[in-house]
């Protein structure tokens, strides 16, 4: 569909720019990824075609929870960031696939990650760039499916001893599969859902490892004007499936968790080559991290292979 060029973009090269708001004191490590960073048609890959994107982000945070959900400090953060993400997918076919790559570049991050945090402090450079070997797509009937393999490397700015870091410092790596369902014959309803796992190495200079993540991602959308506007309800869930290893006493054993709602609109101007998204989620549920509400906007540039027609 035409609407679906943003969602490799949107949900595996956007997800490290806010994801280490990381307090040791009160909240455990988190990985690059983060949830509620793709939404609509998440189960899609894109059409053959190159697509570069810009993005930012805004992430109010107005509190820290502990094992219970209860609030152990209230902070005020506004955590920011600016991206620039490429992505091709080729015309050639891989086990029945159509195969596509990406990679990611943070131009500006603000970010924090230490157990010594100053709320008045700001780090901004590069961060951890991503990788996406792998990315496959395929279509059967009114179903989309998707399977993608990327790793992040700690290319960013990274000191242990430091309370705020532009980088997270470790590899990660990441595997992702996710399905897009058109409900009726004429495919405007839609509803999606993308999994996402996380592997994490430890931090460079320390003995702290990140316990490997899940997170489920879900929509629920109608299309509009032709096909060229979507919009709905988005949401996810994010759970630690095993502990993190390095920690003091205090956290180890915790398994952190979080949960998040709201809504997107994404319209793909074809006449132009552009594409515009705009998402908006309240976490809730959250235990043992950061709890606020995420901003996500984003301008793409389309060159799809062949070039679709534009709407009459």
């Amino acid at each position: 569909m035409k609407s679906v060029v943003l969602r490799v973009l949107s949900r595996s090269l956007l997800s490290l720019t806010l994801a280490s708001v990381s307090l040791s004191s009160h909240a455990q490590q988190l990985g690059h990824y983060i949830g509620g960073f793709t939404g609509l048609e998440n189960g899609s890959s894109p059409p053959p075609g190159l697509y570069v994107a810009s993005f930012g982000l805004i992430e109010p945070i107005d509190s820290i929870r502990g094992p219970a959900g209860n609030t152990v400090l209230k902070p005020d953060i506004n955590v920011g960031g600016a991206i620039a993400a490429y992505s091709v997918t080729t015309e050639k076919k891989f086990l029945g696939a159509e195969y596509g790559l990406a990679f990611m570049v943070p131009v500006l991050n603000t970010r924090f990650n230490s157990n010594l945090f100053d709320a008045t402090e700001v780090s901004a450079g590069l961060s951890d760039i991503l990788f996406m070997p792998i990315n496959l797509g395929w279509t059967k009937g009114k179903a989309n499916y998707t399977v993608n393999y990327s790793f992040y490397a700690p290319t960013g700015e990274f000191d242990p001893n430091s309370a705020l870091n532009p980088g997270l410092g470790f590899w990660e790596h990441q595997i992702q599969g996710g399905l897009t369902y058109n409900i009726d014959k004429k495919k405007l309803w839609n509803t999606s859902g993308l999994t996402t796992w996380e592997i994490n190495h430890s931090k460079l200079g320390t003995n702290l490892k990140t316990g490997p993540i899940f997170t489920g991602e879900y929509s629920f959308g109608r299309r509009f004007f032709k096909y060229q506007m979507n919009a709905g309800v988005v949401g996810y869930a994010s759970q630690k499936l095993s502990p993190d290893s390095g920690l003091p006493p205090l956290l180890s054993g915790y398994l952190d968790r979080a949960f998040g709602v709201g809504g997107e609109w994404k319209y793909t101007d074809i006449k132009h080559k552009l594409a515009f998204d705009v998402r908006y989620q309240q976490q809730y549920g959250v235990q043992l991290r950061t709890s606020g509400q995420v901003l996500i906007f984003s301008i793409t540039f389309l060159n799809m292979l062949p070039p679709p027609k534009p709407a009459k």
